[in-house]
């Protein structure tokens, strides 16, 4: 899984406009070390060191998601089997220490955010919960200790 990008359609547009604002980056930043260039000697010119710098970063995250879009696997599209818990589905977790109630979506890493119910599938739970059906229990090793949950619906 680690060679795909497992994104919905609302997180590939953000993706994209990252993308975006990046590359607009790029461009201020060559401009200025162009001009920090012009101002002399390049081994003692901390403006000119900083801006390439800073230029090096734009570039790094700039391949980076390069590399994550054309990797881009689509999670609305992806065809659910059999109920089982992928990418893309929203699941409803009973805690058993305490039997509340728990709902997820299950996203790829780039889309996580556990606060408003985003896991991610690299996550200890998403991990678990990958592959299986209504009605299992899934036991995860978590930092504050061991725990159970039963899969109470899985939907698209």
């Amino acid at each position: 899984m680690s060679d795909q990008t497992y994104l919905t359609r609302a997180g590939l547009a953000k993706l994209q406009k990252h993308l975006e604002d990046f590359q607009r980056q790029k461009r201020r930043l060559s401009e200025e070390v162009g001009r920090a260039a012009q101002l002399g000697d390049l081994r003692e010119n901390a403006e000119y060191t900083a801006a390439k710098e800073k230029l090096q970063q734009v570039l790094d995250r700039i391949n980076e998601l390069q590399w994550k879009l054309s990797h881009v696997k689509l999670t609305d599209d992806l065809p659910v089997q059999n109920g089982m818990a992928a990418v893309g589905c929203r699941i409803t977790l009973k805690d058993l220490s305490n039997s509340k109630q728990i709902v997820y979506t299950l996203v790829g890493p780039d889309e996580a955010d556990p606060a408003n119910g985003h896991l991610s599938i690299a996550s200890p739970i998403g991990k678990a919960l990958l592959g299986q059906k209504i009605k299992s229990q899934v036991q995860v090793q978590l930092p504050a200790g061991l725990r159970s949950f039963e899969i109470l619906s899985i939907e698209r």
